[in-house]
């Protein structure tokens, strides 16, 4: 049995490798999107040898199906991909498209699952593989592996296990169409399903009337494809990566800085009056802690702001 593979990301790369090392990859392909993401793709396709179908979006279907008549593959593999794949494609190779979603189906389907998975306080996402079909990612689920979510992975952790575990997924799903194992076909439950749009702007802000543990959640969702999660500090953008959970609370207003100790701790207020310490953050200047932030001569009773308020209207 011989697949074709379809990668757009890092993200299903240790898949790739995998499935290269076993010799049934019969050619893979690749959007042109032109993205830092697409630049270390190809390099890393480079040090392995393999010289990809570069796949443009006017024209997709001819060329999918020039790339299938020629390669003759049992199944396409799809490991990420930005733009919808014509249906008439779809049903050409005898086993079809499968594609692996690195989330849980169908609560999380989307472009960004990882976020909103974090953001939400999931105790797992998973590595999905489903049949395609014409709406994106819908089609009987295959194989299904959870992943879990620890309570301090962040999103670049979570995201670095995902791709580790499609390893298994992977065999699991070539078990199957070998005829080896089981490969039950799961329909997905449509009452059970939401779609998530990719984060905006307002999604990515802190407000600190929030609780302290669902700002940590956002920080760790956005760490580190979007370099933490927004605020402000005296007017300029404050991007913060990482905060600890602190047990006292106190009678300040969300935002407010209450206590500052130069190389020690920055502490800000949050809302019903709990405490989350600043651990990581970003300026324009630099990466700093919360204590060289201090130290940079942060007052307690500064207020840190929400950058969405900032935005002109």
């Amino acid at each position: 049995m011989r697949v074709a593979v379809i990668i757009s990301s890092l993200l299903g790369w240790p898949l790739l490798h995998d499935l290269l090392s076993q010799g049934v990859v019969a050619g893979v392909a690749v959007p042109a999107t032109g993205t830092p993401e697409a630049e270390r793709l190809a390099q890393a396709l480079g040090q392995a040898g393999v010289a990809p179908l570069v796949l443009q979006r006017p024209g997709l279907g001819p060329q999918l199906t020039t790339w299938l008549a020629e390669e003759q593959p049992t199944a396409v593999l799809v490991l990420t991909f930005p733009w919808r794949i014509p249906a008439a494609v779809l049903g050409l190779p005898p086993q079809g498209f499968i594609n692996f979603h690195f989330a849980a189906l169908p609560g999380y389907r989307g472009p960004e699952p990882t976020f909103w998975q974090i953001r939400r306080g999931e105790a797992a996402g998973a590595v999905t593989a489903h049949r395609m079909d014409a709406d994106f990612d819908t089609g009987p689920v295959l194989v299904a592996v959870p992943v879990p979510i620890g309570p301090h992975d962040t999103h670049g952790l979570h995201r670095g296990q995902l791709a580790l575990a499609g390893v298994g997924a992977g065999r699991q799903l070539l078990a199957g169409l070998r005829g080896d194992t089981p490969l039950p076909e799961q329909p997905q439950d449509e009452a059970a399903a939401r779609y998530w749009p990719r984060p905006t702007l307002a999604d990515l802000c802190i407000d600190w009337q929030e609780p302290a543990d669902s700002i940590a959640r956002l920080v760790r969702a956005a760490n580190p494809w979007n370099r933490g999660a927004l605020a402000t500090l005296r007017g300029q953008e404050l991007r913060v990566l990482a905060v600890s959970l602190r047990p006292e609370t106190v009678a300040a207003p969300p935002g407010t800085v209450v206590l500052a100790a130069p190389g020690q701790a920055l502490l800000v207020a949050c809302g019903s009056g709990q405490v989350l310490q600043l651990d990581i953050v970003c300026l324009e200047e630099g990466y700093f802690t919360g204590g060289q932030l201090a130290g940079m001569g942060v007052q307690v009773g500064e207020p840190l702001g929400t950058l969405l308020l900032m935005q002109p209207a």
